[in-house]
């Protein structure tokens, strides 16, 4: 459910990032140089994508705090709906307030979406800007369901800071990602030349944007680390450490991936502008796609570790015991409340 969750919202947060400050532009320039497009389908697809990334944000939610509830009470999830325990953790933890604030968010985020659905698809900048703002207020909530929602005092102001920072960055890159490749796609699909010099300027808008965000994740990764790794024994001793280092591997993966994307093969595509339309300009966008769509995978599968490390004590804390994974500070609260 974490995994599905963390995707979700960075994908939420992608779709409308990657409007606001790519997507959207790119269409703008295309018209300004002669050569508009018509976006409406692409744009109509992003909006049932962020529909249906909301209700999975919903649904993943409200079962993450279900399971979370039955392991915190130790009774089985029929024993949590049926006994009290559900609205207990609800109203009474930190991990239930956080749910309910993030529910709130959704709502008013759904209210939108239903509202100005048209005006969504007609790009205008102030409903982008009103739905990327609660977009990526739910997902820094995130860091409230996570460890450094447990820390306190002016070292956890910090700590929560950078999580949330880190989080917003991986939903710009990793969630902006999907809506790129589809751009590509229907770039592909129309293979005339006003979509060529959008896919060329979204590309290189994308490459830009990503690159700000890979800055990001590496700063904020690092403080991060600091707070909850601490050294290289904890990194390499743990659960966690080692667990930080395939993800790690990954990001690695997905930065040289990237890397081609922006040194080899977006450089080609104002060139390939002056002949629209041509063979090489058209597999350049190809090439594009496909490295877009390994970035995808391999982003889905750096969001289902981050899934995993939430489950995991955090290699500074090796005193915690293995078995209360990912509920440490809920339950402690939960036991308080039930004495």
């Amino acid at each position: 459910m974490r995994w599905i969750h963390f995707a979700a919202a960075a994908l939420l947060v992608g779709v409308f990032s990657f409007r606001l400050f790519v997507g959207d532009p790119a269409f703008r320039e295309a018209a300004r140089a002669g050569c508009g497009v018509d976006p409406s389908a692409l744009t109509g697809r992003l909006a049932r994508i962020a529909l249906a990334a909301l209700f999975l944000i919903f649904l993943s939610g409200t079962l993450w705090l279900l399971l979370q509830a039955s392991v915190m009470s130790g009774q089985p999830v029929s024993g949590v709906l049926l006994h009290g325990v559900m609205s207990t953790v609800v109203l009474r933890t930190q991990a239930g307030h956080d749910w309910l604030g993030r529910g709130g968010l959704l709502a008013l985020l759904a209210i939108v979406l239903v509202l100005m659905r048209e005006r969504l698809q007609e790009r205008p900048r102030a409903p982008l800007v009103i739905a990327l703002t609660l977009a990526a207020a739910e997902l820094s909530a995130l860091v409230w369901a996570g460890h450094a929602g447990a820390a306190r005092g002016a070292r956890g102001a910090l700590e929560q800071t950078a999580d949330a920072v880190h989080l917003l960055a991986a939903g710009v890159w990793l969630g902006g990602l999907v809506p790129l490749a589809l751009l590509l796609a229907t770039a592909r699909r129309a293979g005339d030349g006003g979509w060529l010099v959008v896919a060329g300027s979204a590309a290189t808008r994308f490459s830009t944007l990503g690159i700000l965000s890979v800055a990001t994740l590496i700063a904020t990764g690092i403080a991060n680390s600091w707070f909850l790794v601490g050294d290289l024994a904890g990194l390499l001793s743990t659960d966690y450490g080692r667990c930080l280092l395939l993800k790690l591997g990954l990001v690695g993966v997905m930065i040289g991936v990237a890397s081609v994307n922006r040194i080899r093969l977006v450089p080609r595509l104002p060139s390939a502008r002056v002949a629209l339309g041509s063979d090489p300009a058209w597999k350049t966008v190809r090439e594009l796609q496909r490295n877009t769509a390994i970035e995808v995978g391999l982003g889905l599968l750096i969001l289902g570790v981050v899934g995993v490390l939430g489950t995991l004590p955090p290699a500074l804390h090796p005193h915690i015991h293995a078995g209360s994974r990912g509920t440490v500070d809920q339950s402690y609260v939960f036991v308080r409340i039930e004495r």
